[in-house]
Order: structure tokens, then C-alpha cells, then sequence
């Protein structure tokens, strides 16, 4: 299965470089032309986009045109389709690549690249990878002005726990806690957010007005549940003792990577979004 949301964001990168009115000068023979073509094979492909063909149609690019700045782009596709076609080695070595050519990787794509070296096999760089996706969501969340987080050392790792300050009840994310193992384990969070949705769906079944609706829901990188949900006005507060010991439960055992099997996609994280978030300027 493609994953939509990174296929989107590529999408608007090809798009932005299509209409900057960059010199067309070759490079090793490749010039806007050759990337012009390599977008339209990714976003208006002649074949059905399977990981497989856009792995292929990424690294086609590369070796055809390895001096041009595209090719770090073409890197974390190919590292992406490399996850959904459950070649580890492929992705680890393609993160490495566009990282070496000066790709910044968002705090989700560092999940993705920890959960294909713990496939490879390398606990110790798939911790330091982990790491980095925490680390660089906290530094943006520092860079929006938020720094209403505390550090819980509990047995098994430690927990982070996060106040988003917003200034609408339907700002995504409330609160978080965040539990991060000592070991190369993936992490799990607490997520206390507004749910539209499963508000909305409660009034068709009732017949009632739809009612702000707030759950606490335990996410890992597999599944979510919700611990916890009211349609009344709630401190932050109130919410911490079950949020935290649901995160020390999960430190005492907490998930390692699921096996698959040969060539079915990585089990990467689902929604990483909502386990990593950073809210939009605004709130």
C-alpha cells in the first residue's frame, strides 16, 4: 500500500520546483528536463504506482542523474517504497544516502528510518535514530514557543509529558505523554484530543445535537484505544494519572518491531502525526 500523505508531500515539492525558473544547465547530462521527467513518472505514472515501480522509477533517477540536488528527494522516495516493499537494507541505505546529500528529515521519517535499521537488524543506530525523531520534535515545538513539557524517569525509559496551550477546544492535539524506552523499542504516547468525528458519529446514532467530544487514547506505532473520553469541559489535569500509568505500562513491556513476512511493507508507525505532533502556528 502506498502511503498517501508522503506521496502528497513529494507531490507539492516536484510541483514548487516545476514552477521556480531554475537555469536549465545539465548536470552529468541531466538537466530540468530529465527532472521533469522523473516527476511526472511519480505523480502521473503510466503503470499502476506500486512501491515497486516507484522504487525503480527512484532509483533510475539516481543512477542516471547521481550530481543533481533532486536525487536526496529521489533518496527518501526510494527509501519510502524500499519500507513498503519490506526491503530494510534498501531503506536504511537510501536514508543514509539522502542524509549524505543534505536531506533534513521530519521527526516522522526518523520513526521510519528507526523501524527499517531495527529491521536490518541495528539496534544501536535504529536507538540513535529514535532519538533524533524525539529530539527534533521537541526542538520544534521549542521554536513555536512551547516549552510546557516535563521529563519522568520511570522504570523502562522515561516519560515526556507535553501541555499544548491552544486557543480553540478544537485544536488537534491537548496534551501528550509521550513514553520512550531505554533500549531500541518503539515509542507509545498518551494523546488527549478533540474527536469531531466520534462526536459527529454519536449524534447520528442518538439524534442529538453533536457535543464536543475530548478522549485520551493510548497510541502505539501499531494500534490506539481510547482510555478515557468526555463531552464535559476537563483540566489537562485531571487526565495525568491515567495518561502517565498507561505509559509506564507500556515501558514495562514495551513493543518491539513486528514481524513480517518476505516482501510485505515495514510495519511503520501509523499516524505518527498524532504520536509526534506539532501544532500549526495559530494555537
Amino acid at each position: 500500500m502506498v502511503n498517501r500523505k508522503f506521496w502528497a508531500k513529494f507531490s507539492l515539492f516536484f510541483l514548487a520546483l516545476s514552477a521556480v525558473g531554475v537555469p536549465a544547465m545539465a548536470q552529468d547530462g541531466c538537466g530540468l528536463r530529465d527532472v521533469a521527467q522523473f516527476q511526472a513518472a511519480v505523480l502521473e505514472p503510466a503503470e499502476e504506482a506500486t512501491p515497486a515501480y516507484l522504487k525503480r522509477t527512484a532509483e533510475t533517477f539516481i543512477a542516471d542523474c547521481p550530481e543533481r540536488f533532486e536525487t536526496r528527494e529521489a533518496h527518501l522516495i526510494a527509501a519510502r517504497s524500499a519500507m513498503d516493499s519490506g526491503a530494510a537494507a534498501d531503506a536504511v541505505a537510501h536514508y543514509d544516502s539522502a542524509i549524505a546529500r543534505g536531506a533534513r528529515l521530519s521527526p516522522s521519517q526518523r520513526l521510519d528510518q528507526s523501524v527499517a535499521l531495527l529491521a536490518a537488524g541495528d539496534d544501536r543506530e535504529a536507538l540513535e535514530a529514535r532519538n533524533l525523531a524525539i529530539s527534533e520534535w521537541l526542538d520544534a515545538l521549542t521554536a513555536r514557543g512551547m516549552t510546557d513539557f516535563d521529563i519522568r524517569k520511570s522504570r523502562g525509559g522515561i516519560i515526556l509529558a507535553v501541555n499544548f496551550p491552544q486557543a480553540a477546544p478544537e485544536a488537534p492535539v491537548h496534551a501528550l505523554w509521550l513514553a520512550v524506552p531505554d533500549g531500541p523499542g518503539l515509542p507509545a504516547a498518551a494523546v488527549l484530543r478533540a474527536d469531531p468525528m466520534r462526536a459527529s458519529l454519536r449524534a447520528l446514532r442518538t439524534g442529538r445535537t453533536p457535543a464536543a467530544l475530548t478522549i485520551l487514547e493510548r497510541r502505539t506505532c501499531r494500534d490506539a484505544r481510547i482510555i478515557r473520553e468526555t463531552v464535559q469541559p476537563a483540566a489537562v489535569e485531571s487526565f495525568d494519572r491515567d495518561a502517565t500509568e498507561a505509559m509506564r505500562n507500556y515501558l514495562r513491556r514495551p513493543a518491539g518491531l513486528m514481524k513480517t513476512g518476505p516482501g510485505e511493507p515495514l510495519p511503520s508507525c501509523l499516524m505518527p502525526e498524532l504520536m509526534l505532533p506539532v501544532p500549526a502556528a495559530g494555537y
